[in-house]
């Protein structure tokens, strides 16, 4: 534990720069528990809470081993509010996972800002563009929506996904993220199974975005 306290003045560094937007949190990997948390998102976060499913999923995963850190994955806070999220594995000299530190950051109001200034920049009235699928969505789940998302970008490529070039697969990503489907619970799992990838590698091309 005491080697992990020495990162809790970074934790309150980053948490008082990016303001009480972001949440900065301090995980235990050894006991599965939560050292120091500034600006928590959900109230129920303290010191000793157990570290979320997220986290889980990248010790599980052992991600750590390819990846010192892990930068602009999309997550849900505690009351749905839409974040850009990174984290970091700490780890000993023998490369052993001791610690993580995540960041996530409330990005409703700029993708808000976003879709404003689209407005502004391209007129009122929606266009629909020749050669793009529009479609409704209203009576689709979540999954649905998400499959044809990614089976929607991938026909634009026109090739079998084992086929694409690292460029098209980062290209490809570029698009799903675009369309917020990095939002949707299980998109990672989901677009890894399309590119007969895994989950890891996927994170990596969100990183290069």
């Amino acid at each position: 534990m005491s080697n992990l306290n020495s990162y809790i003045p970074i934790v309150e560094f980053i948490a008082n720069f990016l303001g009480h937007d972001s949440e900065v949190i301090l995980y235990d990997t050894n006991k599965d528990m939560v050292v120091f948390v500034k600006h928590p998102f959900d109230p129920n976060i303290g010191v000793g809470s157990p570290i979320p499913d997220m986290e889980k999923k990248f010790i599980k995963q052992k991600v750590y081993e390819e990846e010192d850190s892990l930068v602009n994955y999309r997550a849900f806070s505690f009351e749905r509010r839409k974040l850009r999220s990174a984290s970091h594995f700490i780890k000993n000299s023998g490369g052993e996972l001791t610690g993580i530190i995540t960041i996530n950051y409330k990005v409703d109001e700029l993708i808000e800002l976003r879709s404003v200034l689209n407005r502004l920049i391209s007129g009122q009235e929606t266009i629909q563009y020749k050669g793009e699928d529009f479609y409704e969505s209203f009576d689709l789940s979540f999954e649905d929506l998400m499959n044809k998302t990614i089976q929607d970008v991938l026909a634009k490529f026109d090739v079998a996904p084992d086929r694409l070039s690292q460029e098209e697969k980062i290209e490809l990503i570029r698009s799903l993220d675009q369309k917020g489907i990095f939002l949707i619970k299980g998109s990672v799992a989901e677009v890894s199974k399309v590119l007969n990838t895994s989950e890891t590698s996927i994170y990596r091309y969100i990183n290069k975005l």
